[in-house]
């Protein structure tokens, strides 16, 4: 009887081995890296992720936020470590910095050498002197207008929006930042989020002067797209992704980099302060600005935007460089040259305060 005691708990103690090896082998199977991501939409899109995750035996989680205000709230009350990596506005990465939620890169890391000029050394992104992201997407603010209503020539110019032909034509999309630095540009200030209490006094008026030819004040992306689809408006301040969006659905939509110069847009990708995996959210970094990944994110499926490795636009197809304006260095390296730097103004309150003013007017 011993015997076979014996040799039962010899055949249960081989079980459990074998079981627990099964399980062990298992876990280590699945144990993959993990790349958690809080990002605007386009970044987790199958054409970015599907190969990174091949390559690097990972998993790459993420949670898409609709704007940077919400990303920082997000961030700054989740739980140290919860995130790797961020893509916020370029203003809001001196914001992270202060906050102590994002760590300096290595600026050698990058493909830095591949991106236009301007965003290689971009000063947004350098803070104390210690480089902390890099630039993955950009756009700028022009005049997007119909081309079935409004004369082309008309739209070279600022001063083409207060014509009597168009009062009551032009959307306006609720938010002061873009629309108000425009006007900056129209009254001559090369860098109009850098101004004193003078040159905001003459934007207020100007502005103010165009009210009666704003047709509607878009409360979101989409009733201004609406509008501008519907030929409700035909005209409105907005970007590069806009005008490419409404060019696909049929509708006449073009947009110009006025003369007197827009202002710029700009993404960036950061790697959390506390991220678990900060190499593996180095190499997700330098995927993304990868010649090949860069032309995904130009057309991802959230929206078609320009993106800052000039070398991408071997991997576009000749329509879609063309939409988005880079099968011209010559003509994209002049928009370049005429924008100005989308930044949170000097007294961003008194910005503010001086857009309520104009809506309720």
């Amino acid at each position: 009887m011993s015997k076979y005691k014996s040799a039962l708990k010899g055949c249960l103690m081989l079980l459990i081995i074998a079981v627990a090896g099964v399980f062990l082998t298992t876990g280590s199977a699945v144990a993959k890296d993990v790349l958690n991501l809080l990002v605007m939409p386009g970044y987790e899109e199958p054409q970015i992720i599907n190969e990174f995750e091949k390559k690097y035996d990972c998993k790459v989680n993420y949670k898409i936020y609709p704007s940077s205000d919400e990303m920082m709230a997000l961030i700054k009350s989740a739980k140290r470590g919860t995130y790797d990596v961020l893509s916020p506005d370029a203003p809001y990465v001196e914001k992270l910095v202060k906050a102590d939620l994002i760590r300096p890169l290595n600026i050698d890391d990058y493909p830095i050498n591949d991106l236009f000029e301007r965003y290689r050394h971009f000063d947004q992104h350098w803070i104390d002197n210690k480089f902390y992201a890099v630039t993955s997407r950009w756009g700028f603010y022009g005049i997007a207008y119909n081309t079935k209503h409004v004369d082309p020539q008309d739209m070279q110019s600022y001063a083409g929006l207060w014509k009597d032909k168009y009062k009551g034509k032009i959307a306006i999309f609720d938010w002061y930042l873009p629309n108000m630095g425009c006007i900056g540009r129209y009254l001559g200030y090369k860098n109009p989020y850098e101004i004193g209490p003078a040159e905001l006094d003459k934007i207020r008026e100007t502005l103010f002067s165009l009210k009666p030819y704003v047709g509607t004040i878009a409360a979101t992306n989409s009733d201004t797209i609406q509008a501008l689809a519907n030929e409700n408006v035909w005209i409105s301040i907005a970007g590069r992704w806009l005008q490419v969006l409404l060019k696909e659905q049929g509708h006449p939509i073009e947009l110009s980099n006025p003369k007197e110069g827009g202002v710029s847009w700009t993404e960036a990708l950061v790697i959390t302060k506390h991220s678990q995996n900060p190499e593996l959210a180095k190499k997700y970094i330098q995927w993304v600005l990868s010649p090949k990944i860069q032309a995904g994110l130009a057309w991802a499926n959230a929206f078609h935007v320009l993106v800052p490795n000039s070398k991408a636009v071997d991997y576009l197809t000749k329509e879609q460089a063309g939409m988005l304006g880079m099968d011209n260095y010559e003509e994209l390296s002049k928009i370049l040259q005429n924008i100005a730097n989308r930044k949170t103004p000097t007294d961003e309150e008194a910005w503010k305060k001086v857009w309520l003013e104009f809506k309720s007017k």
